[in-house]
């Protein structure tokens, strides 16, 4: 036993290593997409990241921060953060799956050679099985909370197994203190460790009772979950709403200082649980004091959330929320942003609002004492259901809903269409399609939104894709030359099944536990998240505790094949088939087939588009911008490598809080103060939260100076009343009009003395939207009272009701659209995107942009891919626009390098359609050669997508049916176009793929 302990403890240490290498190997090397920009930005300077917070995952992330020699280097090291604690997930998961094979086994055989095999063998399999896998590979080379919060499940889980191994009770109770301490701190990084609470609970059970039967362990389940929604929601949330009940009668009652009530809580609660521990001892009462042990450890662990209040009051620049006192604590831990969701009881996405019921007061913090911000609301509604699942009225998930459940216009929701979403999307498409994607293979990277092409699961066995897919005879080259085009055959499922079977019959008790891991890091987040029918990523990566605990059962597939083997075959020659056949049939078939699509190790493109994104703005800009793609990544370059510290970053999904508001009333940097002149009286929580519109029959346009004094004006004559009789301010029309002053213009720089001839007199314009929030109002301030003096940018990817009506005065100079009072008015019928500032987008693409990323990078993910197209269409249009101004070499310098440093291979047909305004160029700029090239290889792609879609049965081609009008237009915009420039061979061929494909589709063309 001594020799295995070794060896097992050698073996774990392999695998740490093993993962570790493949992790740094395809290691991101710089920022990535999404939350990752901000968790960096926030970990190097300690600051306020988005809500809930996750302020130890933050301290940990400084350390490894601390390792880079250069500023450029913070991120790839705070990526090595996350590549460590993946490889310690391996290693841990190594030891619990040996640790459970050792029990499935017979123990009094274990110091034999074979069964010691076995047993590592197992754990070889399952643990390097998740290395591999899709969802957790994806997040172990990127700075997300993901890996290390995986880490803390992997140790815990570990760590109960090792309490039940110990003989020793007093000993024991050390490894339940050491799960304590260790949930608490993982408080810190994400909640997700908490779900594995109701499987601790369960193994408890089954290790203090010899006899057990089916309702004790329920019991026990129930009081796991019982513990859990102790920690989630009395430790997490209402110890701070209690603290703010006290803050509140300290301050606002006795006069204290702020804080005053907070301390005093906290010194209750502590000397609470001092004098339990005392009590406990001296009246020998070991349960007891355990459980308070426990409670102690969690919150010394949840201590680390103390660093956000700190840090809060300390106004960093990055400060999301504000969370200095325990009023806008508590919204920052209930994620009060981000709204209520509904989970036992709740609407219908038709139901009618018929009132509203008050839950509460808000607070603020005001110059002395708390003050009343409003109330918390909750709406009353006609028809309500309970475990409602189609519940969201945002504009954009109403047809989602409809469109999945295939319910007409007015058609009214029932409960069977809830529970068919439930079954159908939000259990089969937003779990079940991932849980595959790891174990049975992957279609592609594309995002899925329920279509046959796109982001599905695919084993690459025909006969069980087409089930759910259609005809796989003719794939199409977008699926197949996709690097996520993945396939595992479903064998690392198989194995999978093979274990867990195994393991009921050998260790039922063990395999209830796991299971209940499974369902509660799986399903049981389904049922808690309740997500609505758009998300905008793929949300694969909440569910890798289930993925971890199927992982445990491929590594018991190993002895489960075996004894399948041995009624056909000698025993060692059964040891040999199944260690050889599982190690190859799940890690080494997932190594090889998913290692191209998660090699980052040279993918730039985040980092550069959030460089591109800085240069594409004139000195000591405003840039808008607002989802995390196009603000996190720019912050980290700004934040941490310093680049363009001279432009504000504005986030429009942030200026809508108060304190963020006051965040750009002050230098940062080296940006001086927004044009900001709202007294903080004027904008602060509670006040103008919410402006309505009431037509006052203004047939004019109105000033926006004029209009914003109207709007914060608190003369009771510029408010409405209300149906309640309360009065506020409301927006009297939605045409708007800021007057030029054509010499500041030309005092700031913002337009030459030459252009002045195409400079309006006034820029006019309506407001689309049907209301005013804190955030337009600010806009509003920042537009009236800039006066020239800074440019003022917009994101080019910014939804369209995020241009605030401005489009016809927004021209292209790069990644960002500029904010230019040239003359186009009413007359100008081009979209924002042909409108450009030709002689700075030109500066911007071929002196100062870095572009060559995209050709460096071997695999482009799909954010990439879009940043890629959206960079295309930038060029082109420069190109465009150049050659109609008879600036022919110019034009000619754009295309020789978007052909020279980015992507020409078409990915999916959206690529095509790219390549249309390309050819055109080359067309205009005489180079037909390089034109022609083009279009043969995209008219060949779109061919191959085509005879795939053919293929199709007539059921499957209707619905198909717009990607297939799709690639029928691109074709007729390629056949014309060469046809107008003469290119005969050209025009022939595409007209030979129509001649091809004639009566294929009948009835959707």
């Amino acid at each position: 036993m001594k020799k295995f302990s070794i060896l097992n403890i050698l073996f774990g240490w392999i695998c740490f290593l093993t993962a570790l290498t493949v992790y740094m190997l395809t290691l991101q090397p710089t920022v990535s997409f999404w939350d990752c920009g901000e968790f960096i930005s926030t970990a190097f300077h300690i600051q306020v990241g988005h809500q809930p917070g996750a302020p130890l995952f933050l301290m940990i992330g400084k350390i490894f921060t601390l390792l880079a020699a250069e500023k450029n280097q913070v991120a790839f090291w705070m990526n090595t953060g996350s590549a460590v604690a993946s490889a310690g997930t391996i290693m841990f998961l190594f030891w619990t799956i040996t640790a459970l094979a050792r029990k499935a086994a017979d123990e009094t055989k274990l110091s034999s050679f074979k069964q010691q095999l076995i047993v590592l063998s197992a754990g070889l399999t399952g643990a390097l099985a998740y290395t591999f896998s899709d969802s957790f590979w994806f997040s172990a080379v990127e700075a997300e909370v993901y890996s290390l919060s995986s880490l803390c499940t992997a140790v815990t889980f570990w760590a109960i197994l090792r309490w039940e191994a110990e003989a020793n009770e007093a000993t024991a109770s050390r490894w339940l203190l050491f799960i304590a301490y260790l949930t608490g701190l993982s408080l810190g990084i994400h909640l997700l460790t908490l779900l594995t609470i109701p499987a601790i609970a369960v193994l408890y059970y089954f290790k203090k009772n010899t006899r057990h039967t089916t309702g004790r362990m329920l019991l026990a389940l129930l009081a796991g979950c019982a513990v859990l929604g102790f920690i989630q929601f009395v430790v997490v949330q209402y110890m701070v709403l209690i603290a703010s009940k006290f803050e509140l009668f300290f301050v606002n009652s006795l006069g204290l200082m702020f804080g005053s009530g907070a301390i005093f809580f906290g010194a209750v609660i502590v000397a609470s649980l001092a004098g339990g521990i005392i009590y406990s001892l001296k009246k020998n009462k070991p349960g007891l004091n355990l459980a308070l042990l426990s409670i102690s450890f969690i919150l010394i662990g949840y201590s680390s959330y103390a660093l956000l209040i700190i840090r809060a009051s300390a106004k960093t620049s990055i400060n999301i929320s504000n969370p200095d006192n325990a009023f806008s604590l508590l919204g920052y831990l209930s994620r009060e942003q981000y709204g209520d969701t509904p989970l036992f009881y709740g609407p219908y996405f038709d139901s009618q609002v018929s009132g509203t019921t008050e839950k509460g007061k808000l607070y603020r913090k005001g110059d002395d004492k708390y003050e009343i911000a409003g109330s918390r609301n909750t709406e009353l509604y006609d028809r309500t259901t309970i475990f409602p699942r189609i519940y969201s009225q945002r504009p954009d998930y109403i047809p989602a809903y409809r469109r999945w459940l295939g319910l007409s216009e007015n058609e009214k929701a029932t409960f069977t269409e809830n529970l068919k979403f439930f079954f159908s999307y939000q259990t089969g498409f937003m779990y079940m399609r991932y849980f595959l994607w790891n174990f049975a293979g992957k279609q592609n990277d594309n995002q899925g939104y329920g279509e046959r092409t796109n982001g599905n699961w695919l084993s690459g066995i025909k006969p069980l894709d087409q089930m759910h897919l259609g005809s796989q005879d003719q794939l199409p080259l977008s699926i197949t030359q996709n690097k996520g085009y993945n396939r595992f055959f479903a064998l690392p499922l198989i194995i999978g099944l093979i274990g867990l079977l195994f393991h009921f019959k050998k260790r039922r008790s063990d395999a209830i536990v796991i299971t209940i891991l499974f369902f509660f890091t799986g399903l049981a987040i389904i049922l808690y998240l309740n997500q609505g029918p758009q998300e905008v990523r793929e949300r694969d990566y909440a569910y890798v505790g289930s993925f971890y605990a199927f992982a445990i059962w491929i590594g018991m597939g190993v002895p489960g094949l075996i004894n399948l083997f041995k009624r056909i075959a000698g025993e060692n020659l059964s040891i040999s088939l199944s260690v050889a056949g599982c190690l190859l049939a799940a890690p080494v078939i997932m190594a090889t087939e998913g290692w191209d699509d998660h090699n980052r190790s040279d993918n730039y493109i985040a980092h550069d588009m959030a460089v591109n994104y800085l240069q594409s703005c004139a000195p000591n800009a405003i840039l808008f911008t607002n989802a995390d793609n196009d603000t996190y990544p720019l912050w980290y370059v700004q934040e941490v490598e310093g680049v363009r510290p001279d432009v504000r970053i504005v986030n429009l999904q942030l200026i809508y809080d108060d304190s963020y508001i006051d965040q750009l009333k002050k230098k940062l940097h080296s940006s001086a103060p927004l044009p900001l002149t709202m007294a903080k009286d004027k904008y602060r929580k509670g006040t103008r939260d919410f402006i309505p519109f009431a037509d006052y029959g203004l047939s004019d346009s109105v000033e926006l100076k004029d209009l914003f004094d109207v709007l914060i004006s608190d003369n009771e004559n510029d408010k409405v009343e209300m149906q309640d009789g309360s009065r506020m301010n409301f927006l009297p029309t939605k045409k708007f009009r800021i007057t030029v002053d054509k010499k500041q213009i030309v005092k700031t720089g913002t337009v030459n003395q030459s252009e002045l001839s195409n400079v309006a007199d006034k820029m006019e314009w309506t407001f689309p939207g049907s209301y005013l929030t804190r955030a337009d109002l600010a806009l509003i301030d920042i537009l009236a009272h800039n006066n020239w003096k800074r440019p003022v940018y917009f994101a080019t990817s910014l939804p369209d009701d995020s241009y605030f009506g401005l489009d016809r005065y927004l021209y292209l100079e790069g990644y960002a659209y500029r904010l230019l009072p040239f003359n186009g008015g009413q007359n100008n019928q081009r979209n924002k995107p042909e409108n450009i500032n030709a002689a700075a987008l030109y500066s911007n693409i071929i002196s100062k942009f870095k572009l060559d990323s995209f050709k460096k990078a071997s695999y482009l993910d799909p954010e990439s891919k879009r940043v890629s197209r959206n960079t295309w269409d930038t060029m082109n249009t420069l190109a465009a626009n150049l050659i109609a101004d008879g600036k022919q070499e110019m034009a000619r310098k754009v295309m020789a390098k978007a052909l020279k440093v980015l992507p020409q291979k078409d990915s999916d047909l959206i690529d095509t359609a790219n390549k249309i305004q390309t050819a055109l160029n080359l067309y205009n700029l005489k180079e037909p050669v390089k034109a022609n090239q083009i279009i043969l290889s995209a008219t060949n792609f779109i061919h191959a997508e085509l005879k795939y879609y053919s293929s199709l049965n007539t059921q499957d081609q209707r619905y198909s049916a717009g990607a297939v009008q799709y690639a029928f237009s691109v074709l007729e915009n390629f056949r014309k176009i060469a046809e107008e420039n003469d290119q005969r061979a050209v025009d022939q061929a595409i007209r030979r793929i129509y001649s091809g494909m004639d009566g294929k589709f009948a009835g959707i063309i």
